[in-house]
Parts: structure tokens; C-alpha cells; sequence
């Protein structure tokens, strides 16, 4: 008993002269911490040495990077950096630090791996009653300057598309940038009501171009203005008429964003414009407006609160330019449901299931709530679950792949989903 009671002894003031040592350890860990932090605040940075660069220019970074010269040295900036590179999706394994090179001046040390970002995309699919195949090659970093170009085509059971793309991004602070858009196509087109029954169809040839001008007011922001024009030529489709239709349409939004190791987190807000002519006799004029907004925020490293909502509006559209479920961002609706008049809400959580060299798998659910003017003219308003997984690249300059499926409540009806996604 007395050897017990003697060793218990033994053992708690072990436990107790480890947890001082410890503390000791970590408050002194703590302390020069805590110096260095004091000491970079006194240091501002002058320049950046990049290691990694393969296709990116130079010049391109050193725009990119313009916003932290004469700042502190400090954990700040230099996470803000790595938020900065990782928002880029054009880097991997990035590492941040800071050097000093004179009393006052620090250069922040930069390295990291580029991603393959010139990325063939074969697709297919079928589904009992259609089929298709196609290819497109996307490279989101052209010219060396986060240029976006991709081209390519379909072939499917009702119709053929071809289609190209480029845009130049503002690289800084009062930048401009443009982008360049056109396809054409012959293809049959079915619209549905929000019950998923086919209300209208028609078959035709569309060709149409648009162009647009970027600008980035500040850091956080960005605007554009640009015009589009396009052909329609219906064939064997007596309910709509052929038409030239001609666009203008302006933009503006605020993002912010933040890095934690597993997501980017995005905290953004956008609203838009877009006013058709057409010379369609009864439908000349059609203004449109859309806007977008979205949370995210890291509960835990490994999970994430995401929220947001979408919606279009217009006056007067031309039944040809209904516009489908993506405007509302959720899934709920059938995918050939189409309206002049859509909303969507989303809440939900998203948890880092596996992380990998090759990328971080994840699951999430949501809670969704659609509302949308129905081909009648009534007000649909339905609510459900999605819950789905996301695959993350962390070799590839393609942000992610995503497949889900959700529950209408209202009709009793499930919706799946499947997609990849890319920063247009």
C-alpha cells in the first residue's frame, strides 16, 4: 500500500514537473514568437523572390504581388499572400516567408509548384433517350498571364456546338482586362414547366458572339461593361420567329477570401445588367438584372459554413432566352425547367473528408429553397436537401468536380447533379 501511495506520488510529481516544463517550453516558444512578430513589424517589404515559375511571367506576378510593397513583414501579410497565391488556383505547394535585408526592409520569400493548367476535356454521356460526346481544351493560363482560352465541341442527339473562349483579367488595382466569347450551333431545344412536364420545343440555328471590357476599381472588386450580338434562325419551328438580337450589359462585384489549409473560403457579392434589343416586332426591348452573394466561413479547419443566394429577373423576354436552374444556384428544379423570373437560397456544411496529393476530397450538405414564375404565370415555391462530394484538384489549374443530389419536397421528386467547375 505504502509502495502504491509512494509511486502515486512519484508519478503526479512527475506529471506535475512535465506540464511546468512544458509550459515553460511553450511560453518560451511563445516569447520568441512573439519577438520575431515584433521585430517583422518593423520591417517592410521592398521585394519578392519567386521560386517555381515555369509558364507564369514574371511581370504577371509582380502585378499580382504590387498590393504588399511597403507593408509589414509580418504574419499578416504573409498569410495574405498565401490566400492571395491559392485564390490564383494556379500554384501548389505554396510556402511564404520573409528575409531581412537591411534594418528597415524585408523581401518575402516565395515558393511554390505550378499546376498543369493546359487541360484536354473529353465528356460523354448517355441516358436512354439522348447521348453525347465531345471535347474541350481549356487553358487557364495563356500567354503566361492567367489568361483563360478554351475551344472545343458536341455532338449529341439534338444537335452539334461548337464554341471558343478568352479572357484577360485585370492583374491589379485599376487594371483592365477583356473577354471574348462565341459559339454557334443547330440543335433541338425542349423547355419544361416546374413539374418537369415539356411545355415548348424548338429546333434552330444560333450563332453569337459577345465582348466585354474588365476593370478592377480596387483589390476587392472588379466591374465590366460589354455588348453581344446573335442570329437565330428557327427550322420547322412555327412558334418562334427568326431574329437578330443585339446586348449590352454591365457588371460589378466585391469578393474577399481566405486560406486555412483544407478551403478558400470566398465571401463575395455581385450585381448585373443586361438589356436586349431584338427585331422581333413584339419584343424589341427586354431589360434582365441578376445578382449573386455568398458566406463562407471556417467552423474547424476541416469544416466550413456555406451560404448564399441567386436570382434573375426580367421584363418582356423573348421565350428563346429563358434562363434555367443555374441562375438560382441550387437544384431543386428540373433541369430543363426554364423562367424569366428565378430565385434560390442555400445553407448548409461542407467537411474535408481526405486530403491527398492529388487533392482534398469532400462532402457536403445543404438546405435549399427555390421560388420561380412558372410557364402559367403562378408563383413555385418548393424547399429540399442536396447533399453531395467535391473533389478539389491540387495538381490541376480546374477547381473542382461535383456531383450531388437533391430532394424536392413539394413534388416529391429527385434531382441529380454533375459538374466541373472553372473560374470564367
Amino acid at each position: 500500500m505504502k509502495k502504491s501511495v509512494l509511486l502515486s506520488a512519484l508519478l503526479l510529481a512527475a506529471l506535475f514537473s512535465f506540464d511546468i516544463h512544458s509550459q515553460d517550453v511553450e511560453n518560451a516558444g511563445q516569447q520568441v514568437q512573439e519577438k520575431e512578430n515584433a521585430s517583422s513589424k518593423n520591417l517592410r517589404v521592398v521585394r519578392f523572390n519567386i521560386d517555381g515559375l515555369k509558364r507564369t511571367r514574371r511581370s504577371y506576378m509582380d502585378n499580382l504581388l504590387a498590393e504588399f510593397l511597403d507593408k509589414s513583414a509580418d504574419e499578416k501579410t504573409l498569410k495574405a499572400v498565401e490566400t492571395k497565391l491559392q485564390a490564383e488556383n494556379l500554384f501548389d505547394q505554396i510556402k511564404v516567408s520573409y528575409s531581412q535585408i537591411s534594418e528597415e526592409e524585408a523581401a518575402v520569400d516565395i515558393s511554390f509548384k505550378e499546376k498543369w493548367s493546359l487541360i484536354p476535356l473529353p465528356f460523354g454521356y448517355y441516358t436512354g433517350d439522348s447521348f453525347g460526346a465531345g471535347l474541350f481544351v481549356m487553358d487557364m493560363n495563356a500567354l503566361g498571364q492567367h489568361c483563360m482560352a478554351t475551344v472545343g465541341g458536341l455532338y449529341s442527339s439534338s444537335g452539334v456546338m461548337g464554341a471558343g473562349f478568352f479572357q484577360k483579367p485585370p492583374a491589379k488595382k485599376g487594371g483592365l482586362g477583356f473577354s471574348v466569347a462565341g459559339n454557334v450551333s443547330k440543335s433541338l431545344h425542349q423547355f419544361a414547366n416546374s413539374k418537369n412536364y415539356k411545355v415548348f420545343e424548338y429546333d434552330n440555328f444560333y450563332a453569337g458572339v459577345k465582348g466585354a471590357l474588365l476593370f478592377k476599381p480596387t483589390n476587392s472588386t472588379h466591374a465590366s461593361v460589354g455588348v453581344g450580338y446573335s442570329f437565330f434562325n428557327p427550322i420547322d419551328s412555327p412558334q418562334v420567329q427568326r431574329r437578330n438580337q443585339w446586348s449590352a450589359e454591365a457588371s460589378w462585384g466585391i469578393a474577399s477570401s481566405s486560406w486555412n489549409g483544407f478551403f478558400l473560403s470566398v465571401n463575395s457579392f455581385s450585381v448585373g445588367t443586361e438589356l436586349l434589343f431584338s427585331d422581333v416586332s413584339s419584343q424589341r426591348f427586354a431589360p434582365t438584372f441578376n445578382f449573386s452573394a455568398q458566406v463562407q466561413r471556417a467552423v474547424i479547419p476541416r469544416l466550413r459554413l456555406m451560404s448564399g443566394c441567386k436570382g434573375f429577373f426580367s421584363n418582356n423576354l423573348l421565350e428563346t432566352n429563358y434562363v434555367g436552374r443555374s441562375l438560382s444556384g441550387v437544384t431543386l428544379l428540373p433541369t430543363k425547367f426554364v423562367t424569366d423570373q428565378i430565385f434560390g437560397f442555400y445553407t448548409g456544411f461542407e467537411a474535408a473528408l481526405l486530403k491527398t496529393k492529388f487533392g482534398l476530397l469532400s462532402l457536403y450538405g445543404l438546405f435549399e429553397l427555390a421560388a420561380a414564375k412558372d410557364w402559367d404565370g403562378s408563383l413555385y415555391v418548393c424547399v429540399g436537401p442536396e447533399g453531395g462530394a467535391r473533389f478539389y484538384f491540387s495538381k490541376l489549374a480546374f477547381p473542382a468536380f461535383a456531383m450531388g443530389v437533391a430532394y424536392n419536397i413539394n413534388e416529391d421528386a429527385v434531382q441529380f447533379s454533375l459538374s466541373g467547375g472553372a473560374s470564367f
